[in-house]
């Protein structure tokens, strides 16, 4: 299963995953205060399966306002932006 972006759409739960639509680039947001896009390993053309693999990623962005994870990986799977 491929990787794929999904933007948010900045109004809806950020739990939720009809909240997002996936992407065809990359996002050029990394932080903020709000979610910006999440990548998951998902191919949906429309809304992600499911968020579970980035929950905790979701609410540790939300509550520390930096993108997710922090744990020296060199890849974040949630982007932030101030709007």
């Amino acid at each position: 299963m491929a990787k794929n972006w999904f933007a948010y759409d900045g109004v809806g739960n950020p739990n939720l995953p009809a909240s997002y639509t996936r992407m065809t680039l990359a996002p050029n947001c990394t932080s903020g205060v709000n979610i910006c896009a999440i990548y998951l390993n998902d191919e949906s053309l429309g809304n992600p399966g499911s968020l579970a693999d980035v929950q905790d990623y979701i609410s540790n962005a939300l509550a520390t306002l930096i993108p997710q994870p922090q744990d020296g990986a060199t890849k974040r799977f949630v982007y932030l932006k101030s709007v």
